[in-house]
């Protein structure tokens, strides 16, 4: 494995239970088994690398997302299929100390995450919008669009999850839970 890799290997895996800053460079280069000259000489600082984290989980998830939506499964299966990647894969940034961090130090990554999870959402209301698969047709799709992403980034912040003692995994659950619920409403 490049040592890049390994350095962002590391970093995940303690932000995972330490969130994205409570570790020091020391730690990070003991874990990635190299020296902490040869981590400066790839990364200017611990936010560069951070942020290199969230690029390369970012970049991921985008795969996986396309390999899911090729799928052509049901709405909520699909939803369902990215939902359990995320829970999987982000419990670095979901976590409650990762949420603290992004909210306290690092709110410029947080909206380069909600500009890419804007741009994916989209992606996949686009889809299901267009095959129609079990949604209200004579409901815009913009509206459709509208809402979901309003509601996604009303919802599912470090704001609102960390001020009402909750976590992201339940929050998304419940937040889709609700959003295909209105669906099904409108549909009898």
């Amino acid at each position: 494995m490049k040592i890049e890799d390994r350095i962002i290997k590391s970093c995940t895996e303690l932000a995972q239970t330490r969130g994205l800053r409570n570790f020091t460079m020391d730690e990070l280069a003991a874990r990635a088994g190299v020296s902490k000259r040869t981590v400066y000489r790839y990364y200017r600082s611990k936010e560069e690398i951070v942020e290199a984290v969230l690029d390369n989980f970012m970049a991921n998830a985008a795969a996986e997302g396309d390999r899911i939506m090729a799928l052509e499964l049901s709405p909520i299966n699909l939803i369902n299929q990215i939902l359990n990647y995320l829970f999987i894969n982000a419990r670095f940034i979901v976590s409650e100390p990762g949420l603290n961090d992004l909210r306290q130090y690092y709110p410029h990554l947080w909206k380069k995450i909600e500009q890419f999870r804007s741009e994916r959402i989209a992606i996949l209301i686009q889809l299901i919008t267009r095959e129609r698969q079990g949604l209200v047709n004579d409901i815009d799709p913009r509206i459709i669009s509208a809402v979901t992403m309003a509601s996604i980034q009303a919802v599912l912040n470090p704001d609102f999850i960390l001020e009402n003692g909750l976590s992201f995994q339940e929050t998304a659950k419940q937040l889709i839970r609700f959003l295909m619920s209105a669906v099904v409403i409108e549909q009898k």
